[in-house]
């Protein structure tokens, strides 16, 4: 980082889940939903963050913005740690750190109008009042290119894309360092993703805001990301550049992410690499020995059952997990 605090930086962070005991079944292994992540976001980055559904994507952006407690390690917003943070502490620090969700009409009050959610965390931290928070809201809905008007409507009156800027206004309310994004476009149709995309890189270089960005779409990291972190079962398996990790992935799992996008043109899609992953996600309450992916890797061998592999650094900057690489 030369120097420079980052934004956001976790240390060896876990969040497992305790299973319910019953009177015909003894009591099952907890859920390793998140299970020892190392990762970091410099000021001004967007860093992504992809996996298959249940590979404990969201449990980990939970953690971040203090919804979930993690099990241990440490997660520090601007050197903060709020890993165990009482309710004063995370008060601060929550001004510093914003979460946008997946789904823009599950995101916002139906019997609220747009202007008063996005004045609420203003007002609920004491940074305007009166007029003043008027001219705010004004303002912001005009950067997420809206009009001052709108503020008097309900979201139903809106489109989803302009759901999810009214949503995108209220996080940058506070002016925070860091904003997580959990799947911003998955919901919204393909012709307006783009739009919001685009949104998110020029308020960024507006604002100097970073980004951890969570999405299932290789396309939409590609297309905004710097950094690329892929996990797998609660765990980074590999970590690169953006250029890096599109051009050259190493690890068996990310290459079979990588296979598993359809082409457009029929012709690159009859040549391209068939998926390699077979089988299931195994549950995190029973993680396979060793390596994790050895149960769906081609390349798998004995040492990968009996070793579980560390990030290691590769000649080209990458991190990657794998005893093959």
């Amino acid at each position: 980082m030369n120097g420079v605090t980052p934004v956001l930086e976790l240390n060896d962070v876990a969040v497992h889940f305790g299973a319910r005991a019953s009177l015909f079944k003894p009591l099952p292994s907890p859920v390793r939903a998140v299970d020892g992540i190392d990762l970091s976001v410099a000021p001004g980055e967007t860093v992504g963050l992809v996996g298959e559904s249940g590979c404990g994507k969201s449990t980990l952006s939970n953690a971040i913005v203090g919804l979930l407690r993690p099990t241990r390690g440490s997660i520090r917003i601007q050197g903060q740690e709020i890993a165990g943070a009482n309710t004063a502490l995370l008060r601060v620090v929550r001004r510093n750190v914003q979460m946008i969700f997946q789904d823009p009409a599950l995101s916002l009050n139906p019997r609220a109008t747009i202007g008063s959610a996005i004045a609420e965390p203003l007002a609920v931290h004491g940074i305007a009042r009166g007029q003043a928070l008027k001219d705010r809201v004004a303002n912001l809905l005009e950067q997420v290119g809206l009009k001052a008007e709108h503020a008097a409507r309900y979201p139903h009156q809106f489109s989803g894309g302009q759901r999810q800027r009214v949503v995108i206004a209220r996080a940058l309310a506070l002016e925070p360092a860091l904003v997580v994004c959990d799947e911003p476009v998955s919901a919204l149709d393909v012709s307006v993703r783009a739009q919001i995309l685009n949104l998110l890189v020029d308020l960024q270089r507006r604002m100097g805001v970073s980004y951890l960005f969570v999405s299932h779409d290789l396309a939409v990291v590609r297309h905004i990301c710097d950094r690329v972190a892929v996990m797998y079962l609660g765990r980074i398996v590999e970590l690169a550049s953006r250029d890096t990790l599109f051009s050259n992935p190493r690890h068996y799992y990310t290459r079979a992410l990588m296979a598993s996008v359809l082409e457009p043109d029929p012709v690159a899609q009859r040549a391209k690499t068939r998926s390699m992953l077979s089988g299931e996600l195994p549950s995190p309450s029973n993680v396979p020995s060793g390596c994790a992916f050895h149960t769906r890797c081609p390349a798998a061998t004995a040492v990968c059952t009996a070793e579980r592999p560390e990030l290691t650094v590769r000649p080209d900057g990458a991190l990657v997990a794998c005893h093959h690489a």
